[in-house]
């Protein structure tokens, strides 16, 4: 199926990947698409923001964090018993690195559009910790989420996050396959 002509001329225009610097050692998008109204700096400030939060996801580092997350930030996803803000997402990591302590964060996809990015990821690690309740197994774990991050100044101010929890939780052992 051919692309309409007005989308390859937009298309032509969209700084290219080569022109957007990432941030060497930190995750590296697999693919991204870059909207052509941004210009390069505005685009170049969000990719690596988004280079930083998947950075402190993939190391549980927390200088990643703040590096990338505003004091204000806000989780329109929240999970019950989560902290809100800069405290939840280091609540989460913590927690959950204890089930995972190898959790690695994948970054497939990015899609920069006016202040957001929308990120499709992979998470593996192995389950070589206790998770509500449930022993080690020992086994990989492997799981998606999609994330949709709003960036102001450089830094993440709100997020929506949706992950693959199904497969996760059977994969823990905690909810059964079938």
């Amino acid at each position: 199926m051919s692309k309409p002509a007005d989308y390859e001329s937009k298309a032509a225009e969209t700084p290219a990947k080569k022109d957007i610097p990432l941030l060497k050692d930190l995750p590296q998008p697999v693919t991204m698409t870059i909207d052509p109204s941004l210009d390069a700096k505005e685009a170049t400030a969000m990719v690596q923001t988004a280079q930083r939060f998947y950075a402190f996801w993939n190391t549980g580092n927390e200088e990643f964090l703040s590096k990338a997350v505003a004091s204000g930030f806000t989780d329109n996803t929240l999970p019950k018993g989560r902290p809100q803000g800069p405290d939840g997402l280091s609540f989460a990591s913590r927690n959950f690195r204890k089930a995972v302590p190898d959790l690695q964060c994948k970054i497939e996809d990015l899609l920069i559009v006016g202040d957001k990015v929308t990120a499709r990821l992979s998470f593996t690690g192995t389950h070589n910790g206790e998770f509500l309740g449930k022993t080690p197994t020992g086994k990989p774990i492997q799981f998606m989420a999609i994330d949709v991050l709003r960036i102001k100044d450089g830094k993440l101010v709100e997020d929506w996050h949706l992950e693959d929890n199904l497969t996760l939780m059977q994969q823990l052992g905690v909810v059964p396959e079938n």
